[in-house]
């Protein structure tokens, strides 16, 4: 932007906020604090879905500590790209201790963290801070570095504090927009269910009739049972991979698949093609109006197809797909398929045989297949209005499928016009960021932190403790001579209780560089059921 709005000052998020704070606790050892793994928040939601209690004594080592209405932000791939990010809040004793893998923003007071939240929240910065991460695939972080000096646009705390209403306002509307369009998938599916249990219950076409039906079967007058074999031709396919003799005449052609033939449509992004004998490719082309099931595969996808109308030229059909041709004037394929598709699934499920991987339905069970057969002319009726109602539930999923896009792109657009200023109307009357910040400084610089100092955290250590902080990770390791245990390695460094993040971020900065030199190896400690215990590593042999 080149004009910030009125009372509004571009600042860094350091200017604001505190990033990896030391630690800080007044607990005693058995008090408990809320605990926070990576999986415990939600990346939906923003937000400590599955918080847990632990005692003080078993996380205040080798864990990133925050208090109530900190924001912790996952600096690894992939839980920074997906938006793993949360305000503190309704931590027990007011204190959290989660996983090394957060960096934790401490408001200064010039910041809401829930506008902070929001602001490291939004796809663009989670973008740009993906493209400065660093370390081996698939270890890479966001380095503190750049969260410290990210441009941020700061306006007055009054604001700050309408922008975040108004946020939450139209995100929670817009959740519950993305909840209801969620329901429309099912609500069309069940939708076109009914369409075709009234279809082949002569409900659908009971105008053409009145109300007359068979007081013996409950169809429609004029309509009968029939099994599918008597008023088709069902042909198996082609066997892929068959040994040939060598001295064959053999021809190229296209052939579906399983993969091909889905329930209700055709999926030709892929056709294959076989060499066969004229003979084969003569008996087997598909024309007009074939209907296509397939013989096997999943259980619940017996079955399943479509009809064929000449999409491909002279394309025949593998072993696994039946092709069954109707006789004249018995029933439109359209009819059959939408029939096996929807009411046919149950029969093909309880008739189909399974064998360790597949599952198959023979020819002969599909021919036995029942189905209700209308005079010809009602069951042309039937796939018309089956046809005329589908495309207009398709024409509804269309735009369903629209105005979810939209939706997305609503709440991504609805934080950039926040952070611009562009959300709501400024105020005159809100005390200036500028100002705001000023008084901000001069409180934090006068205000004493309650860090425990140098004295308080090596009090009652001996020399060696001292001395080990200014040893080196390679120091420690060369001296060991073989496996240590990760804790022991950290202790070793000078990695105790009240370490900072910054000392604990310098360690791990020297693991990635050793393991990315190669001289590093690590190696996962498991009790007899397996379950990891804890890491140990070494130096590598030169």
């Amino acid at each position: 932007m080149s004009k910030l709005p009125q009372g509004w000052v571009g600042v860094n998020i350091a200017d604001v906020a505190e990033v990896n704070p030391r630690k800080s606790v007044d607990l005693s050892p058995d008090e408990f604090v809320t605990f926070v793994p990576m999986a415990a928040v939600s990346e939906i939601t923003g937000t400590i879905a599955t918080p847990m209690g632990r005692p003080l004594r078993q996380v205040n080592k080798g864990f990133t500590q925050f208090v109530e209405n900190d924001v912790i932000f996952a600096k690894i791939t992939p839980s920074m790209e997906n938006g793993k990010a949360a305000v503190a809040a309704n931590l027990t004793n007011g204190i959290g201790f989660g996983s090394t893998e957060f960096h934790v923003f401490r408001s200064k007071g010039a910041v809401l963290p829930k506008f902070l939240w929001y602001f490291i929240r939004q796809q663009s910065f989670r973008d740009n801070a993906r493209k400065v991460m660093s370390g081996a695939v698939g270890q890479q972080r966001v380095p503190a570095d750049y969260l410290r000096s990210h441009p941020l646009l700061l306006p007055p705390l009054q604001e700050q504090e309408r922008i975040v209403a108004k946020i939450d306002n139209l995100i929670s509307r817009s959740a519950r927009a993305r909840s209801e369009l969620k329901k429309i998938p099912s609500l069309l599916a069940a939708y076109k269910s009914a369409v075709l249990e009234l279809a082949f219950s002569g409900k659908l076409t009971a105008d053409l009739r009145g109300n007359n039906s068979d007081a013996t079967s409950g169809l429609p007058e004029g309509w009968t049972i029939q099994s599918l074999g008597d008023i088709s031709e069902i042909q198996s396919g082609i066997q892929v991979g068959k040994r040939r003799s060598g001295q064959e005449e053999l021809v190229e052609v296209s052939y579906l698949r399983v993969a091909n033939v889905q329930r209700g449509w055709l999926n030709l992004d892929e056709i294959k093609t076989i060499f066969v004998t004229p003979e084969e490719k003569a008996r087997l082309l598909l024309a007009q109006g074939d209907v296509l099931m397939n013989e096997g595969g999943d259980r619940d996808k017996l079955g399943r197809g479509w009809v064929w109308n000449g999409e491909v030229d002279e394309c025949i059909h593998q072993n696994h797909v039946f092709r069954i041709r109707m006789k004249p004037a018995t029933l439109p394929p359209e009819f059959v398929s939408h029939f096996s598709n929807e009411r046919g699934q149950q029969y093909f499920f309880d008739e189909g045989t399974q064998t360790t991987n597949l599952a198959s339905i023979s020819k002969r069970k599909v021919a036995a297949l029942p189905l209700p057969v209308p005079p010809f002319e009602e069951a042309v009726e039937i796939v018309r209005r089956i046809e005329r109602t589908f495309m207009w539930l398709d024409r509804v999923a269309a735009s369903h499928g629209g105005a979810s896009q939209l939706l997305e792109k609503l709440d991504t657009a609805l934080l950039s016009k926040a952070f611009e200023g562009q959300l709501i109307p400024q105020n005159a009357g809100d005390e200036p960021a500028s100002a705001l910040l000023e008084r901000v400084k001069a409180e934090w610089v006068a205000q004493p932190r309650k860090i425990q100092s140098r004295k308080q955290i090596y009090q009652g250590q001996t020399r060696e403790k001292l001395m080990a902080i200014e040893r080196t990770l390679e120091q420690v390791l060369t001296e060991a001579k073989s496996w240590l245990p990760a804790q022991d390695v950290f202790q070793r460094c000078g990695i105790g209780d009240g370490a900072s993040t910054e000392e604990i971020e310098r360690l791990y900065s020297e693991l990635r560089d050793l393991d990315l030199a190669g001289k590093l190896e690590t190696e996962a400690v498991n009790d007899d059921q397996g379950r990891k215990i804890y890491d140990r590593i070494r130096l590598k042999a030169v």
